[in-house]
Formats: structure tokens, C-alpha cells, sequence
């Protein structure tokens, strides 16, 4: 495997794991109920993160590459909570580490497909 391929999988591993760990710590713990009840706010935000988990573990480079675009969701609803006024942290915290979900599973396909076209 590429070095740099590494450095990016490790990148995407972060920022997937910091956006569970932010979701869970805020939905349950710093926030108050909103209108929806939490199971269905876990649902909407954890089940895109828990289906790309196995895949960037072993790095499958199709499984970073839609890791990439589900990172534009989060980013959008980053932005989203940024805005509102009582959950700006969260909006950081959330742009941060969908940011680094996107920033490492796009290089590491990057760098995997030039590898694999290289050798063909």
C-alpha cells in the first residue's frame, strides 16, 4: 500500500469515528429533546456513518469513495447547525470532522485508483 494512502485512511478513520462519538455525546448528553424523538435523530445521522465503518476499516477504496459523498451531507448539516444559534459548537465539531471524513477517504481513493491503474 502506498504511504500516503495510509496517512489518508487513517484521516477518514478519525474524522468517521469523531462524527459517531460527536453525534452520540451531543444527542444524548448536551442537548435537550427537540421535535423529533433521539431514536429517529440516531437513525437519520448514524446509520450512513455504521454502514461505511467495515469498509474504510479494511480499506476498500469503493466504500472511501462513498464515503466522500456521504461526507457532503454532514457537511451541509454542519453548516445547518453553525447556523442555528444554540448549537454552534455542534455545527463546528460536526464541520470538522465530516471535513476530515471527506478530505481522507477522497485522497485515499485518489491514491488506491492510480495505484491500481499503475499496475494495469
Amino acid at each position: 500500500m502506498i504511504k500516503n494512502a495510509r496517512f489518508w485512511q487513517w484521516i477518514a478513520i478519525v474524522g468517521l469515528f469523531g462524527l459517531i462519538a460527536l453525534i452520540i455525546i451531543w444527542n444524548t448528553w448536551l442537548s435537550t429533546p427537540e421535535y423529533l424523538p433521539r431514536s429517529i435523530e440516531f437513525a437519520i445521522f448514524l446509520l450512513p456513518l455504521a454502514f461505511l465503518t467495515k469498509g474504510i476499516l479494511s480499506g476498500i477504496t469503493s466504500v472511501h469513495a462513498y464515503a466522500s459523498f456521504t461526507a457532503l451531507f454532514y457537511i451541509l448539516f454542519g453548516f445547518w447547525f453553525l447556523l442555528t444559534p444554540t448549537e454552534e459548537v455542534y455545527g463546528i465539531g460536526m464541520l470538522g470532522f465530516s471535513f476530515a471524513l471527506y478530505l481522507g477517504s477522497f485522497m485515499y481513493a485518489r491514491l488506491t485508483i492510480k495505484k491500481v491503474k499503475k499496475n494495469n
